[in-house]
């Protein structure tokens, strides 16, 4: 069976409560829900305690903070700096019993950046660790890493991690380097992801916009039924701003329902 993941922040405990209250309630009782929980780094542990009282019996699967949150695997300048970050991460893992920690692959473009972002791979050493597959430039016009197959098999052939694959950071980056969208997709998934990130979007276009399902253009129906497996995790990441009600994501949820063949 498949399941289908609310991404929540640890940050929406003051931002949006509401919405975790929400998603808690939604996921309760629904058996094939799980929540992806973003750990912002300087979450504590008070706040994590809180939020598995909230979510309590609820499957939760973690998410790393990446460039934006100061966290860059890819420079070497930065690793006792990426170890405290992703500590707290592996600090929620250890708290809510998750069996993954998506960890984004670094900035940069070029081989050196890639060995170093599977050096600190290595050096994290928790096999709770699936690296995600990146668009070829992030939203503000920095360089990113894990763009291809290639790329990502490497990372995780050095340092032993697990796979996250995202489909619209893989259109974006087949876009970005003229690649055959198809092609692109299909050699990600013989990589055999076990967590993946879905939204909606152009498929034109190198630019990730998590767009609501069925808003934009990409195939979905052949994306999760022909790219993902019958027991995948899939986060839903749709939407852009903090949500304060989870009502669209119910319906990206039902529209996945609508779509998935059974």
């Amino acid at each position: 069976m498949r399941k289908f993941g609310f991404k929540i922040f640890s940050t929406n405990l003051q931002t949006a409560p509401t919405l975790i209250k929400e998603c808690a309630e939604f996921a309760s009782n629904t058996q094939d829900m799980f929540i992806e929980l973003m750990v912002v780094a300087n979450t504590t542990k008070e706040d994590l305690n809180n939020l598995k009282q909230q979510l309590g019996n609820i499957e939760v699967r973690i998410h790393a903070p990446h460039n934006t949150m100061g966290f860059d695997a890819g420079n070497k300048d930065l690793e006792q700096q990426n170890r405290k970050i992703l500590a707290v991460s592996q600090n929620a893992a250890d708290i809510f019993d998750a069996k993954t920690i998506v960890v984004h692959a670094g900035c940069g473009h070029g081989q050196q950046y890639i060995d170093e972002t599977a050096r600190q791979f290595k050096l994290f050493n928790d096999k709770r660790i699936v690296v995600e597959n990146l668009p070829f430039y992030a939203n503000n016009d920095e360089p990113l890493h894990g763009n291809t197959a290639d790329e990502i098999a490497y990372i995780m052939n050095e340092s032993g991690c697990g796979f996250c694959f995202d489909f619209s950071h893989a259109i974006c980056a087949a876009v970005a380097l003229n690649l055959n969208t198809k092609k692109h997709l299909q050699s990600f998934y013989a990589l055999k992801p076990t967590v993946y990130h879905m939204c909606d979007g152009d498929i034109n276009k190198a630019e990730d916009s998590h767009m609501h399902f069925s808003t934009g253009n990409y195939p979905l129906e052949q994306y999760l039924n022909d790219y993902t497996d019958k027991n995948a995790y899939i986060t839903m990441e749709t939407g852009k701003g903090i949500m304060q009600h989870n009502d669209l994501w119910v319906k990206d949820y039902q529209y996945l329902k609508s779509i998935q063949n059974r």
